[in-house]
C-alpha cells in the first residue's frame, strides 16, 4: 500500500466517522494492489492512520487503504 497519503480532509474524516458509528454495510469501490477495481459491501469497523497512510478497517479483518477507495455508497470520493 505504498504512496497512500495520510491525514484525510476533515469533511471526508466526518462522513467516514459516521458509517463507523451507525454501522451500516456500505458498498465501496476501490482500486486493489494490482490496479484493478474490486467492490466489497462491508461494515467500516475502524479509521486510523500508520505510517504510509490513512485506513479503514473493515468485516473480516480487512484493511483498505484510504487511497486507494474510488466510491462510497455511490458517492465519488474525488470531491473530497
Amino acid at each position: 500500500m505504498a504512496g497512500a497519503k495520510p491525514f484525510l480532509e476533515t469533511s471526508l474524516r466526518s462522513k467516514l466517522t459516521r458509517y463507523i458509528l451507525q454501522q451500516q454495510m456500505v458498498e465501496l469501490v476501490y482500486r486493489d494492489a494490482s490496479g484493478q477495481v474490486q467492490v466489497v459491501h462491508s461494515r467500516i469497523r475502524d479509521l486510523f492512520t500508520r505510517p504510509g497512510g490513512d485506513f479503514l478497517a473493515l468485516d473480516k479483518g480487512v484493511l483498505l487503504a484510504v487511497d486507494h477507495i474510488l466510491i462510497i455508497d455511490g458517492q465519488n470520493l474525488n470531491a473530497y
